[in-house]
């Protein structure tokens, strides 16, 4: 009993992370990531996140997505997810092998630097979290979209837990596709005591902003997945309006 339930509690830790790794259609070569911080950014071809969004805007987003969906969903604007993040962590004692992937195991990493960004969010349902997040420039987003990728090709496969117990967990890229110019995507799976649950994270960059689809039941990734698109497009569209 007491193994099972600490397998649950890994396996949730797991879910709720889906922090900050990510993945792209194809691995950043040098030369990519060398063309990308030559290039300007961001481009003047952009439809959205040319400037950063005010914390207004993209509360206004997330609202009429939410009212879209039913107007179910918890809104969160600016200084209330920030509250939120701050006490998004794992238990002292958990630890994560190896030490490099331990970035996917808390929540608050999943969106870099937001000292200086513009947040709003909506919980929809119990498993779903739609996130934007707009910086002061493109590069501090272009530079993290950079680093996911890299991570996710070294956490391929990962455990967590304690000196008692541990669950084992594997990240897969997916082959996701939104109005984004960058979409990245991959699924997250933690097996303890022969449990098994899947995630999903979808990150969609475009200039400044940041749109970020977490779901932690994740059972059918296609499914899930198109799903993601759909609610990213359509902050998308507020946001260009």
């Amino acid at each position: 009993m007491k193994n099972t339930m600490k397998a649950g509690a890994l396996l949730l830790a797991g879910m709720l992370a889906l922090s900050a790794c990510g993945s792209s259609d194809e691995p950043a070569s040098a030369s990519d990531s060398e063309a990308a911080s030559a290039s300007p950014s961001p481009t003047a071809t952009l439809a959205v996140g040319q400037e950063q969004y005010t914390a207004d805007e993209l509360l206004a987003a997330v609202e009429a997505v939410n009212a879209a969906q039913g107007g179910t969903g918890e809104v969160s604007d600016d200084a209330a997810f920030r509250a939120y993040l701050t006490d998004q962590s794992l238990p002292e004692d958990i630890m994560v092998t190896p030490a490099e992937c331990e970035g996917i195991a808390g929540f608050a990493n999943f969106f870099g630097d937001v000292d200086q960004a513009n947040l709003a969010s909506v919980k929809l349902g119990s498993d779903q979290k739609l996130t934007v997040v707009s910086h002061p420039e493109a590069s501090a987003l272009d530079a993290q979209m950079q680093d996911n990728d890299g991570l996710l090709g070294e956490c391929a496969e990962f455990e967590m837990g304690d000196e008692e117990f541990t669950a084992a967990g594997t990240t897969e890229r997916l082959d996701v596709s939104t109005g984004a110019p960058q979409t990245q995507a991959f699924s997250l799976t933690m097996t303890a005591e022969g449990t098994t649950l899947s995630g999903l994270k979808v990150s969609a960059a475009t200039g400044t902003t940041n749109i970020v689809l977490t779901n932690s039941n994740a059972a059918d990734p296609e499914e899930a997945s198109a799903q993601a698109a759909e609610l990213i497009d359509a902050v998308l569209a507020e946001l260009e309006k």
